[in-house]
């Protein structure tokens, strides 16, 4: 279907012609819906018509519904996505987004209706897929069909997640990140403030999350699929007494120091560089969550440094590791320091990862009750072995590192099976975090070692807090250099 809406030479489309484009491929879908439930009433009302007749028609009109519904929702996509470069100055890019351009940057609810048109597709073809076989499959003796029934529960799933992203949005309505300077200067700061219209009392403070993702989209037009990279984050966590701007506002202080190194921010919403900047609170009720596009780009000259505002409003590392239930013990010895890492101190990590293995582990099982060819099954063992090894990992790995002046000792363990290592000072060229796992937008960070020869030595892997992660490694540091 992308080759139908393609645009010559990149240049942006008149909204009135992309409707009337959208409204041309959708009406054969249309037409063909309208005569299958013209067909399933007067058949119905005649008394002519049978089960299986009846879900073919209503198969029919369902899946063209969700046709229709998917080629608006693709329009709507490109329209949000599309800039208009040709007035823009080449040494001021930001300049093609009026959003950009104005420093005033807000959540939208295109994003929600397209949400909402996936959601009802992707249930409509699922409930129908599942009417037309199972019945038919099951009066066959054939048990095995009703692992299709899992289509129609990840949609279930899906439905949950769109009604809590709608109450969140009536709740909040459309939040503003207003920037203290725009763009945002690569080796400087991005300052502001989030503005959001209703009072916010977290119950357990306010998460910011700055991160840096390349986004990449591969395949073909008909088969194209999109990652995302995350090349560099951070966050913060501000207490809940946050300044009140008014009697319905609140005023969330955003100050993240940027690196240098990184590239600049893509104009368009495709592929290529996003910065994008996170808030989360939990509340009573719905949790507030916003998240926004923000300009970064390298400038001539790097604009003096902001005064950090979120200062006086940011928890302290006590506070942050009540918060997120810290598993890790770190203990003073005579000579240096110890850090005990146990195993399965990331739960919610290892519970997802756990659940996606069980499903694929679950389809592998069903293709070989249906006979598939064994190379196919062959392949897909192989993932699920290295799937299921990353599960282990996380639920049973555990880390014990003691870090003094004549250097390094790691004890890494799995059940009864261990592995040490030593490595003196005059090898170590210091310790460093590393972002290493990703799940979604969120970053786990490996801790590590870092040698002279360019070599590197994990210590322990998936913190799932960056202040956190920078807080051992600054202490790992200090013991192993302590007159430094």
């Amino acid at each position: 279907m992308g080759f139908i809406f393609k645009d010559a030479d990149n240049r942006p489309v008149d909204p009135k012609a992309a409707r009337m484009r959208a409204m041309l491929l959708s009406l054969p879908f249309a037409l063909m819906g309208i005569f299958a439930l013209v067909l399933l009433a007067h058949d119905g009302l005649h008394g002519g018509l049978d089960r299986q007749h009846a879900t073919g028609l209503l198969s029919a009109a369902v899946v063209c519904g969700g046709l229709i519904a998917l080629i608006f929702g693709i329009t709507a996509k490109k329209q949000a996505m599309q800039t208009d470069i040709s007035n823009t100055p080449e040494d001021k890019p930001w300049l093609a987004r009026k959003d950009w351009a104005a420093g005033r940057i807000s959540t939208s609810r295109k994003a929600l209706v397209l949400l909402w048109i996936l959601v009802i597709f992707w249930c409509a073809v699922s409930t129908v897929l599942s009417l037309a076989i199972i019945p038919q499959q099951l009066q066959q003796g054939n048990r095995a069909a009703l692992i299709v029934l899992i289509f129609p529960v990840i949609g279930l799933a899906s439905i949950v997640f769109a009604l809590n992203t709608t109450l969140i949005w009536r709740r909040f309505n459309r939040s503003i990140f207003q920037m203290a300077a725009m763009p945002a200067a690569a080796g400087g700061a991005l300052a502001g403030e989030i503005l959001v219209r209703t009072k916010l009392r977290p119950q357990h403070g306010l998460y910011l999350r700055l991160g840096c993702v390349r986004r990449t989209t591969t395949g073909k037009s008909n088969n194209r699929q999109t990652s995302e990279k995350i090349l560099w984050q951070d966050e913060k966590w501000l207490r809940a007494d946050l300044p009140a701007t008014g009697s319905n506002t609140t005023s969330i202080p955003v100050f993240f120091k940027l690196p240098g190194n990184l590239p600049n921010s893509a104009v368009s919403q495709g592929d290529g560089i996003h910065w994008k900047l996170e808030a989360y609170a939990k509340l009573s009720g719905p949790d507030f969550q916003a998240a926004f596009d923000v300009p970064v780009f390298k400038l001539p000259e790097t604009p003096a440094p902001f005064e950090d505002p979120t200062a006086p409003y940011q928890m302290s590392l006590d506070e942050i590791r009540q918060q997120i239930r810290s598993l890790v013990k770190v203990r003073d010895l005579e000579d240096g320091r110890e850090f005990a890492f146990p195993a399965g101190r990331n739960p919610g990590f290892a519970s997802g990862a756990t659940v996606v293995c069980l499903i694929w582990t679950a389809a592998i099982v069903f293709l070989l009750c249906k006979h598939a060819a064994l190379p196919f099954l062959l392949v897909l063992s192989a993932i699920d072995l290295l799937m299921l090894a990353f599960v282990m990992d996380l639920w049973f790995r555990r880390s014990h590192v003691v870090v003094n002046s004549a250097g390094v000792k790691v004890q890494r363990a799995w059940f009864a099976f261990k592995q040490e290592h030593g490595f003196r000072t005059s090898e170590i060229q210091g310790i460093a975090s590393e972002v290493g796992a990703t799940a979604g937008h969120a970053a786990y960070y490996d801790l590590m070692v870092q040698t002279r020869d360019g070599k590197e030595f994990i210590l322990a892997k998936n913190l799932n807090n960056k202040p956190e992660a920078d807080w051992l490694v600054r202490q790992m540091n200090a013991a192993l250099k302590p007159g430094a």
